[in-house]
């Protein structure tokens, strides 16, 4: 079965590079709305996205994250951050905050964009921890986490990645593979 939709989800990959293209407005605005509509735990929508398009704070981000992924963060034209507050939900926060990551990745993907999901959360919230150097870079409140940073942008060539096939990961009425 294919549809719009089904095809968004399995064209969607992370990118490394970005052309330097701009991205107009009205598209980072449809992602922004993509991440505003996931869904969250009794509705709470604990998140807040920060749009950083500032050459040097994208700078300052590349360098605070040590993986491949770093040079996404500088070629990207716009980096969108992910936050949480675990106040409003102190169960469910990360899954609100990765659904609406998730939102925002298949939305660029359906606008022919694309991004790369960088999961910085920490679990314990380290004191040396890559999320904590972000949130000082981007002035987040110490109560609140940083779940992902997306660099956001027209992709330098198409990703390609295989997967599973549906016999090797799906059980029915119980758990079977050993």
């Amino acid at each position: 079965m294919i549809n719009p939709v089904l095809e968004t989800i399995r064209d969607r990959r992370s990118s490394v590079g970005f052309e330097s293209t701009q991205i107009d407005e009205e598209k980072v605005n449809a992602i922004l709305e993509a991440g505003r509509w996931a869904p969250s735990w009794t509705n709470s929508q604990p998140w807040r996205f920060i749009v950083v398009r500032d050459e040097g704070k994208k700078e300052k981000l590349s360098s605070a994250v040590s993986t491949v992924f770093s040079l996404a963060i500088k070629d990207a034209p716009v980096v969108i951050a992910v936050c949480v507050n675990p106040k409003k939900d102190p169960f469910h926060f990360a899954e609100d905050g990765t659904t609406a990551t998730q939102n925002m990745a298949l939305a660029a993907q359906s606008l022919k964009l694309s991004t790369s999901w960088i999961g910085v959360f920490s679990l314990h919230d380290e004191k040396n921890s890559t999320e904590r150097r972000l949130k000082e870079i981007l002035e987040i409140p110490k109560e609140w986490r940083l779940m992902s940073i997306l660099p956001l942008g027209v992709p330098k060539f198409k990703e390609t990645k295989t997967r599973k096939e549906l016999p090797e990961i799906v059980d029915f009425d119980s758990f079977t593979a050993r």
